[in-house]
């Protein structure tokens, strides 16, 4: 029981995501920051200047984000994804991002890094959406892009066995990343990758989903399946900026995976 209790804790509230990191040796890899800065001042996502930066508070932050997710309601209406640029932008020779590779940008003003005939726009996207929804503790965003049978499979074992729910849970991963940035902060860049393969002897999506089999106490892998249309496995970096406009790397080399259902992309964790 002690085992599958570490893992749940992972699980809940790191995200299923952050259980492998994508092993890379491309020169054109994400870099531990990027110099250049981004120009639009950052918004006060849940915190607020009084509780962040050199104010930065986490005790203060934390609760205040618990608040918040706890006193919003669930809505399950399709996510508004938004649009990706058509234009593709390439830095010029000497920019501090060079390196980064071209990008397109999507209508909320964060660059995208993806190549389109392997994923999706709508994967894209809904990896934004998804991502986004942590800075302002938006609890109803997180909860459509997280595959369906996975809210009832975790919501019943926090329950069960932490006596508290997926909000809860929720608001420790928003307080986490808000730790990494001592307080607000938003998102400004998106990397997305095939996944590498991590074991030969091995598949990839059965490790990815061998975590939550054993919490759950089934063949969780084999419901997914059942329940989706596809499944994709990939790899990601997210860039953020914090309160004090600087941007840097949030989040590199994880694994995510996608289930595919009716059209829409989801995600776990």
């Amino acid at each position: 029981m002690e085992k599958k209790k570490a893992i749940a804790l992972i699980l809940a509230a790191a995200g299923l995501q952050c259980l492998a990191g994508c092993e890379k040796n491309k020169s054109e890899s994400t870099p531990s920051y990027a110099a250049t800065p981004v120009q639009t001042v950052t918004e006060p996502p849940i915190g607020g200047a009084d509780i962040s930066g050199d104010n930065y508070n986490s005790e203060a932050y934390e609760k205040k984000i618990n608040e918040h997710v706890q006193a919003s309601s669930p809505n399950y209406n399709e996510l508004v994804l938004g649009t990706v640029g058509k234009d593709v932008i390439v830095p010029e020779d000497g920019a501090e991002d060079v390196g980064l590779g071209s990008y397109r940008l999507s209508s909320s003003g964060i660059k995208l890094y993806y190549d389109e005939t392997i994923f999706p726009d709508e994967l894209v996207l809904t990896l934004e959406k998804y991502f986004t929804s942590f800075p302002p503790a938006d609890y109803p965003t997180y909860i459509n892009c997280v595959f369906p049978s996975y809210i009832t499979e975790m919501e019943k074992y926090l329950k069960e066995n932490y006596q508290y729910d997926l909000k809860t849970s929720f608001s420790k991963r928003c307080a986490s990343l808000a730790e990494q940035m001592s307080g607000d902060y938003r998102i400004t860049r998106i990397k997305l990758e095939e996944a590498p393969v991590y074991d030969e002897t091995k598949d990839n999506l059965e490790t990815y989903f061998s975590g939550a089999g054993e919490i759950f106490g089934k063949d969780y892998y084999s419901q997914v399946k059942e329940e989706s249309d596809d499944i994709i496995d990939a790899c990601f970096f997210i860039m953020a900026e914090d309160s004090y406009g600087k941007e840097q790397l949030l989040v590199a080399d994880y694994e995510i995976v996608f289930a595919v259902k009716d059209g829409k992309y989801y995600t776990f964790g």
